[in-house]
């Protein structure tokens, strides 16, 4: 049997033929078979890795909204806190401010002993910056410190 040459394509407009049928070939071309498994195993572990960074970045965020409503929280409690604290420095310092003003002028014959006014002035001082210090450093500053560590 004699094999025509290859004609050339056909358009879409033409229709097939049996002709068509009777010069296509018996099978196609043999080729090296593909392992689809390895590259299987390869998309496997790429897609454990992402669902294992998701779940951790996921662990991330709620560990941080956890803690900024809990510093929120925080922050709500210290306040009213910290307030007490400021006018209770305050009045106290202003007394004692008036006491020392009172005594230097001699209003009314108003007169302190000498250690009184050393006990006034010494634990205003102490008053002030323990108050201050607690207040900046050991309620906010701590207190943070210790909820990022238990969370």
């Amino acid at each position: 049997m004699a094999t025509d040459p290859p004609e050339s394509p056909r358009s879409a407009t033409e229709r097939a033929s049996l002709e068509d049928i009777d010069r296509a070939p018996v099978s196609l071309p043999v080729t090296e078979p593909v392992d689809y498994r390895g590259e299987l195993e390869t998309l496997r572990e790429r897609f454990n890795e992402v669902t294992a960074d998701k779940d951790r970045i996921q662990q991330d965020f709620e560990e941080l909204r956890r803690g900024s409503s809990t510093i929120a929280e925080l922050d709500k409690l210290i306040a009213p806190s910290a307030k007490k604290a400021f006018t209770y420095m305050s009045v106290y310092s202003g007394g004692a401010f008036a006491l020392l003003v009172l005594d230097g002028s001699h209003w009314h014959g108003f007169d302190l002993d000498e250690s009184v006014l050393d006990l006034l002035v010494g634990s205003t001082a102490v008053t002030v910056l323990g108050l201050v210090g607690m207040v900046l450093t050991g309620i906010f500053v701590g207190a943070r410190k210790a909820i990022s560590k238990t969370e």
